[in-house]
């Protein structure tokens, strides 16, 4: 079993996610009825088995390129289910009548990409000595990939930096949506690089986005919200 550098740094993205998404949960829990919070949650919960799915075949199995390719289809998969959560939470706040169909018609496109990618297979290589994985996604594949994640990442970003640009008087959400839409720019970035990376310098600078853009769309999301009161201490009765 080898940990390399893609490797590494997909199973910290997956423990990040893992973290992030209980951190969601129970900030849900604290404020169930926000629907934000929520498919937050439900976000990077698809984020967290999405990089499973690319980190765990590598660790185990880094030279069986056909287990490798298969992996990597599902976890792409993943990706788009994440998306949806966030593009969800994009409708929310500007078409909240084109939820339903707007997923139905992006889980269509969802599942044909996963179909598409299981037939047209990406040609995964493991460079030895650096530890990069080239992922060598074919075209069409990657193409279709890339342009349903920039259907939600760019609309987000657009979306949350206008919320910050024309909302005055609250501190508190221009940070969150600066921030939101700084994490929406750096995943882009990332989903670019990810489908399109033709060097090992675009792998590793991909990756390294990744880390970033989870980690400030987080730390918008939660910015400023209140914490639970601990209970007063119950005193025994005397007797």
């Amino acid at each position: 079993m080898t940990l390399q550098v893609s490797t590494t740094i997909d199973l910290l993205n997956s423990a990040l996610c893992a973290f992030l998404a209980v951190r969601l949960y129970r900030a849900h829990e604290q404020d169930p009825v926000s629907r934000t919070l929520r498919n937050f949650f439900y976000t990077y919960a698809s984020l967290t088995v999405a990089y499973v799915l690319l980190f765990v075949p590598r660790m185990f199995a880094s030279q069986q390129e056909l287990f490798l390719s298969i992996s990597f289809a599902f976890g792409s998969f993943a990706f788009l289910i994440a998306s949806s959560f966030f593009g969800r939470i994009v409708l929310e706040f500007t078409r909240p009548t084109w939820i339903k169909p707007f997923l139905a018609v992006y889980y269509t496109l969802t599942i044909i990409c996963l179909a598409w990618s299981l037939i047209d297979r990406a040609l995964p290589m493991v460079d030895a000595t650096t530890g990069i994985t080239q992922w060598n996604v074919p075209i069409g594949v990657g193409a279709l990939s890339g342009l349903l994640l920039l259907l939600v990442l760019i609309p987000g970003a657009v979306l949350f930096f206008n919320r910050g640009l024309h909302t005055h008087g609250n501190h508190i959400v221009q940070v969150r949506s600066f921030t939101i839409g700084i994490g929406a720019l750096l995943l882009i970035l990332t989903a670019v690089t990810f489908y399109l990376a033709s060097s090992e310098m675009l792998a590793i600078i991909g990756d390294l986005l990744s880390i970033g853009a989870l980690l400030t769309i987080f730390l918008g999301v939660v910015y400023h919200r209140p914490r639970p009161i601990p209970p007063l201490p119950v005193k025994p009765l005397i007797t």
